[in-house]
């Protein structure tokens, strides 16, 4: 799996970078800074086997919760809306630069719980969220397809805050909540299309991929984003 994922990473920034040797072009946009916006959604490719293992090891054995667990059900909701906003700088017709920021939303666990507290029946509820956000820099290749249609793919990195939070409340007790936070450099690619209008004006449309987004102690993985944007040329 890490192989097939450094084979992804490394075919995406080869299709970005090589954009300005290839292809003759059907001039569209001009160099120069744009500035824009997107908003999608975002899949996150989380595994509930993974909170579970730490619900069972790092909660429910803890002094301050003291739940002996006897049934348990469990959700986990990997899709969130997501949202950013970017800036660049197009060098020629086929290159450009880019860096912004992206919110790729929230992971969800749910679990109702059913146990006891020293024999007493007691029913719980725990909930954990991982968020994952931050700045983007990427190396953009572009292929005009037209006077205003492209394609694109961009190769770059995300410089990610993650954090997770903690909600435990059983019919015994006072709610409790933990929080911490840790940071990464993921890896990302993307491919999109756009469409320009009234010259300075692009509509995109984008699928990209952060490569084990989030770190190891706050649910790393691999999430999707499907969005649509626009950017405005200055």
């Amino acid at each position: 799996m890490a192989n097939q994922k450094r084979v992804f990473a490394a075919a995406i920034a080869a299709v970005a970078l090589a954009a300005a040797a290839v292809l003759p072009t059907a001039e569209a946009a001009q160099p120069g800074f744009y500035v824009g916006g997107f908003y999608g959604q975002s899949d996150k490719d989380s595994d509930i086997q993974d909170y579970s293992v730490y619900a069972a090891t790092r909660i429910f054995p803890s002094p301050a919760v003291q739940l002996t667990v006897e049934s348990i059900d469990e959700t986990l909701d990997t899709k969130d809306s997501s949202f950013g906003f970017l800036a660049g700088y197009r060098f020629n017709t086929h290159f450009a630069v880019e860096g912004g920021y992206i919110d790729l939303g929230r992971v969800s666990y749910r679990a109702q719980v059913q146990g006891n507290i020293t024999g007493i029946p007691t029913d719980a509820t725990l909930n954990f969220d991982s968020e994952t956000a931050g700045l983007t820099v990427a190396a953009v290749g572009v292929w005009p397809l037209s006077y205003r249609w492209e394609v694109y793919g961009r190769a770059g990195a995300l410089f990610s805050s993650n954090d997770f939070s903690i909600y435990y409340i059983d019919v015994e007790q006072t709610p409790k909540r933990d929080r911490f936070a840790d940071s990464d450099v993921d890896f990302l690619g993307a491919v999109g299309t756009s469409f320009n209008f009234l010259e300075i004006y692009d509509v995109r449309l984008e699928y990209q991929r952060i490569i084990d987004a989030g770190d190891k102690n706050t649910d790393e993985a691999d999430a999707d984003v499907i969005s649509i944007g626009i950017t405005v040329v200055f």
